[in-house]
């Protein structure tokens, strides 16, 4: 049980918007691209895991629980370079905000999740 794709798509057009917003308020085309890379590559990991049992059988990847623990530090510390290059967050500040941020989503998302035993 994944994230529905209806989902998926509003989270890429918030993404568009997020992106449309910067451009606007920073007037940088690349702060812009940069924001709306980041968000979709988020978004993608995000979708890929919430439908790990496929995305991990396509790809070849066997074990799950150190890959997991992987794309969540990466998540974290790609939204956190985002903040500090793009929005000029404290360096810390950002990795904390990240922490807290992105691991919202993931408990979340680990609560929702049904059990398969």
């Amino acid at each position: 049980m994944g994230i529905p794709y209806s989902t998926i798509q509003r989270l890429f057009i918030g993404s568009l918007v997020a992106a449309g917003l910067t451009w606007f308020t920073q007037e940088n085309f690349t702060d812009a691209a940069y924001v709306l890379i980041a968000l979709s590559a988020l978004i993608g990991v995000a979708w890929g895991l919430s439908e790990r049992e496929m995305t991990f059988a396509h790809l070849g990847m066997n074990q799950t629980g150190a890959l997991t623990v992987l794309a969540f530090l990466g998540s974290i510390a790609l939204f956190a370079e985002v903040s500090i290059r793009v929005w000029g967050f404290p360096t810390t500040g950002s990795y904390l905000l990240s922490l807290f941020f992105v691991g919202s989503f993931w408990w979340t998302s680990a609560l929702i999740q049904p059990e398969n035993n």
